[in-house]
């Protein structure tokens, strides 16, 4: 049915309008637009793990690894002696051989600390026959040593304290005429040598001369 316009019998008012452009209104010919959500395409699904993300390897991981070598010490189960040279004085002043001379061994009786422990006996005897009478000299000394083998800058070293105790005996003959004339006393020496054969340690009236042997060649 055409709608009318009849508005005019009406009094004006908001409400008349209102009614009267909705009753007018021409249904729209157009299809209402579909608003609903716009669907999303899926990959299609191949059954297989995505692919994983490789890890980086810290640069030498999984190498099998050599702890370091220790490098063994010389110091180790070394031994030796010491040649000691000792001067007399009274058969010195007379001509006789002036040296008394003998040997000192030693060995190393602990490890690290590397302690070292010796010695041995010198004994010298030598007679001045004149047409006058004679002169003898005797000496008897005991040596005691003690110390340590150590790293030093230059290589191993030893570090050692050499004690000496002695009697000495001069004996004078001559027409009518006898005399002795003893002696006793001690001395102690510290010496350091090099770990090196003929390594040479002196002083006034002695000298020591180191000799390696034991697990030490020259």
């Amino acid at each position: 049915m055409p709608c009318r316009n009849n508005w005019w019998r009406f009094p004006l008012s908001v409400v008349g309008v209102l009614l009267l452009v909705t009753a007018c209104s021409t249904p729209s010919s157009q299809q209402g637009t579909h608003t609903g959500p716009t669907p999303t395409a899926t990959a299609p699904e191949t059954g297989l793990d995505p692919a994983p993300t490789p890890t980086p390897t810290p640069e030498g991981a999984g190498l099998p690894t050599t702890p370091p070598t220790s490098v063994p010490s010389r110091c180790e189960g070394l031994s030796g002696e010491i040649e000691a040279q000792v001067l007399v004085g009274p058969a010195e002043a007379v001509g006789l051989e002036p040296l008394a001379v003998g040997s000192i061994p030693f060995s190393i009786v602990t490890e690290e600390p590397y302690l070292l422990q010796g010695g041995g006996d010198i004994s010298y005897a030598d007679v001045l026959v004149k047409e006058w009478g004679t002169y003898e000299v005797t000496l008897d000394l005991a040596t005691v040593v003690s110390g340590e083998c150590v790293a030093g800058a230059g290589g191993e070293e030893l570090d050692m304290i050499l004690g000496m105790t002695g009697d000495q005996m001069v004996e004078v003959t001559a027409e009518g005429f006898h005399g002795e004339y003893p002696w006793a006393g001690e001395h102690q020496f510290e010496v350091q040598f090099p770990l090196e054969e003929g390594a040479t340690a002196a002083g006034e009236g002695w000298v020591f001369v180191l000799h390696l042997g034991g697990s030490m060649s020259p």
